[in-house]
């Protein structure tokens, strides 16, 4: 069934995705050029957000920014994903481990949505941003998100997912991706190397179900050729993280049961 879209609703989250990347006040103009949205649409918008407290104007300057009802939007989400900073923390020690970039990532219906990430200085093809997404069933972390749910459940998601995509190169066989799947579930983690994006490879790691939150998988992605040589490393720096949250959120769910 085809979703009716909302332009209103898609651009203002476009907007705070826009400034959670930028992270810095921008101008009407600015925002115009990176959203590709005529001006007097985004007056309109910002105007509107104004007026709700949730963007306020520097008049001088010309600039807006978010102000701190949006970080309050979110906070009890964030406080349940993120416990003391878990998540960012665990992500950055893994990426001082293995020096490529690292990025968390979830589901958004047929795709994959990164969360967060921490970019390498390396010069490669390679860039996250934090409203990227791609198809589940040819990224790394998407097949490593599959790989959790059962064959009926990925079979529907491969439909959804090749009836979406406008580059043919990303539809999939849905019999070739549950093989590949199978072999996922055994070694514990998704490779892609140039199949996604030319020249770049990622392995990505599922993370089961923690303490009232969904899976997501972490990953790490830079040129086929440093992943080839960082492998054994990666994959060892990816399994730390991974228990690393688990024995965290069992820690958690062990003092919630003494105080019960």
């Amino acid at each position: 069934m085809a979703i009716r879209r909302v332009k209103s609703a898609e651009r203002t989250i476009a907007l705070f995705e826009l400034f959670s990347a930028k992270q810095r006040p921008l101008t009407i103009g600015e925002i115009a050029a990176f959203l590709e949205i005529p001006q007097p649409s985004v007056t309109m918008l910002v105007q509107n957000l104004v007026a709700l407290g949730y963007i306020e104007q520097d008049r001088y300057a010309r600039t807006y920014t978010p102000t701190i009802r949006i970080a309050l939007l979110g906070s009890w989400i964030h406080q349940a994903y993120v416990n003391e900073r878990q998540l960012e923390l665990r992500l950055n020690e893994l990426f001082q481990k293995v020096g490529l970039t690292t990025f968390i990532g979830i589901q958004n219906g047929a795709h994959v949505q990164y969360i967060l990430f921490i970019k390498s200085q390396s010069p490669t093809k390679f860039d996250v941003q934090a409203w990227m997404t791609r198809p589940l069933s040819v990224s790394a972390v998407g097949k490593a998100l599959l790989s959790l749910k059962p064959d009926e459940v990925v079979r529907g998601l491969v439909h959804r997912a090749n009836n979406e995509v406008c580059d043919p190169k990303f539809r999939v066989n849905p019999i070739e991706l549950l093989a590949e799947l199978q072999q996922v579930r055994r070694q514990g983690y998704a490779k892609t190397s140039g199949t996604v994006l030319e020249g770049v490879g990622v392995i990505a790691k599922p993370v089961r179900h923690l303490v009232g939150k969904s899976p997501i998988a972490v990953a790490v992605g830079g040129s086929v050729d440093q992943i080839e040589a960082k492998q054994e490393l990666i994959l060892e720096e990816l399994g730390k993280f991974v228990a690393a949250l688990h024995s965290e959120d069992n820690g958690l769910l062990g003092g919630i049961s003494e105080a019960a």
